[in-house]
């Protein structure tokens, strides 16, 4: 399996496929979402709320939980909206 991602990739970077989802760090929203790392979501959820590569940040863990203040999600929240402008945040449990 790890050869043909391998193979995917080398021809993604020769044909130059990458250069269509080129955006920068900053999400251009300014929104934030943390959710599941459910597989089913990694496409449907941005679909269903009509987001594109570089609109937010999503933020993904096991249950789409924030468990304490000083845990990775929550580091990950500040960084969102002190380093990146993010000025809202939704939760988006699965």
């Amino acid at each position: 399996m790890i050869q043909e991602i391998k193979e995917f990739n080398r021809r993604f970077v020769e044909n130059k496929e990458y250069e269509r989802f080129a955006t920068s760090k900053y999400p251009d929203k300014k929104i934030a979402i943390v959710t599941c790392m459910d597989t089913r979501l990694i496409e449907l959820l941005p679909a269903a709320l009509g987001f594109r590569n570089g609109d937010v940040k999503i933020i993904k863990n096991a249950g789409g939980t924030i468990v304490n203040p000083f845990d990775s999600t929550m580091r990950s929240i500040l960084v969102a909206v002190y380093e990146l402008g993010v000025n809202e945040i939704m939760v988006i449990g699965l």
